[in-house]
């Protein structure tokens, strides 16, 4: 009986569609963060651009102001400014950099957030594809089983016919042989042929039962196997999946999104 190929299971049409299913939502996925990128982003410069705006007007107002007085403060012209008329633009400058710090951890928690729905979606993803190779696989292994046993009683049943058609053509020739002149004489060979055949038709079907058994139990052993060869393999997907993930917080990189 041939391995089961796993590589064969992934091109039944349920595994095909479910790899389909898996495209589609890798694509909303990344469609839905691209929207929340646009949006943050957009709300990010429009508060920015609001900052510089109220920092003009309120520099034009100062400017306006020193103008009116500029006569009647002349004398100061010489003079080193006045420190108290730097505080609004140093208070602009430290609003800004508070800004530029929210605006950044923001962006950075979205990144995070994102990330985090990547993994949580690709590890939902891999369970399911396994469930689904698993299902594929004991589907395929009961076929296999079932088509060893109906192989199997095609031997018993071959073994059996073959039995009784010797023990028919032993007989025949026992009553056709001529050599043989009375009718006890030839019960009596029938006879022990037919002792001599049973006992050798017993040890053969013996000997078939004991291959069937064996057969049976190595193949379910095999199935076995590979079942949790497919376990391990789903173990060592979902561990890439989360070592990929953990390589991607600590780079905290929006490029590494999806």
């Amino acid at each position: 009986v041939e391995m089961i190929s796993v590589a064969e299971l992934k091109k039944d049409k349920c595994f095909v569609k479910l790899t389909k299913k898996f495209h589609k939502d890798i694509d909303e996925l990344k469609r839905r963060h691209q929207k929340q990128r646009d949006s943050i982003q957009k709300q990010q410069q429009s508060n920015v651009e609001k900052l510089m705006c109220d920092s003009h007007k309120q520099s034009k107002k100062r400017t306006g102001g020193n103008s009116l007085n500029q006569g009647r403060h002349a004398s100061l012209s010489t003079r080193q400014s006045d420190p108290a008329s730097l505080a609004p633009d140093m208070a602009n400058s430290h609003q800004m950099r508070s800004l530029v710090m929210t605006q950044t951890d923001e962006w950075s928690a979205m990144v995070r957030r994102h990330e985090t729905e990547c993994y949580e979606l690709k590890k939902a993803h891999i369970r399911e594809e396994f469930d689904l190779l698993n299902k594929l696989l004991v589907d395929a292994q009961k076929q296999q089983m079932s088509a060893l046993k109906l192989r199997l009683e095609a031997e018993n049943k071959e073994l059996k016919q073959t039995q009784t058609k010797k023990s028919m053509d032993d007989a025949r020739a026992i009553q056709q042989d001529k050599s043989i002149k009375t009718k006890a004489e030839k019960d009596r060979r029938v006879k022990e042929m037919n002792e001599k055949n049973l006992k050798m038709f017993f040890e053969e079907r013996k000997r078939l039962a004991i291959k069937s058994q064996k057969h049976e139990e190595q193949l379910s052993k095999r199935h076995q196997e590979q079942c949790e060869a497919l376990e391990r393999d789903a173990l060592k997907a979902l561990e890439q999946e989360e070592m990929n993930y953990r390589e991607a917080q600590l780079a905290s990189r929006p490029e590494s999104v999806c």
